[in-house]
């Protein structure tokens, strides 16, 4: 995936975020929900490709990066195609942000690649993206978690890319 200034997202962190949202789901019916627990693979691949793909469009997420994952919402939408509802640490400040990441996902042969995916991230705050919210290890980064199911519709989102918006 290459951004409008020739910047590039690793094939490498897509290809294995596909492989592993694809093992999670096979099987699984379409509606059903699984579970991501922090110490999954899946999440790893995350914290590089949220970024990575962030960004290709927004210069200030250069000197950001992701140090941990936590899923409240994990859902089959498609046959390769998960909406994950959660919240992430920011590695500069070691805050929290919510985030909604639909992906789609294919298979040919021993090939995966993200196909389409559209990342919303971060709402109104402090810190250097202005998205920081509690600190990772409070009780407020819990509530924030366990509370954002209830009011995804209402976040009021910092920042939102879709695969199409890449060239």
């Amino acid at each position: 995936m290459t951004g409008s200034d020739g910047r590039h997202v690793s094939r490498d962190a897509a290809s294995q975020l596909a492989s592993e949202l694809h093992d999670l789901m096979q099987g699984l019916p379409v509606g059903a929900q699984f579970t991501v627990p922090p110490s999954a693979d899946i999440c790893c691949s995350l914290e590089l490709f949220i970024p990575g793909v962030l960004r290709l469009q927004y210069p200030e997420w250069e000197k950001e990066s992701l140090d941990g994952i936590f899923v409240a919402r994990a859902t089959k939408t498609g046959s390769a195609a998960a909406e994950l509802i959660g919240t992430c640490i920011l590695i500069s400040d070691q805050t929290v942000t919510p985030f909604l990441l639909d992906l789609n996902v294919s298979r040919k042969d021993d090939f995966h690649a993200v196909t389409a995916f559209q990342i919303m991230i971060g709402e109104p705050g402090s810190g250097p993206l202005g998205i920081s919210g509690p600190p990772c290890n409070s009780r407020e980064a819990q509530r924030l978690l366990m509370s954002l199911i209830d009011r995804i519709d209402e976040v009021a989102w910092s920042y939102t890319l879709t695969s199409d918006k890449l060239g």
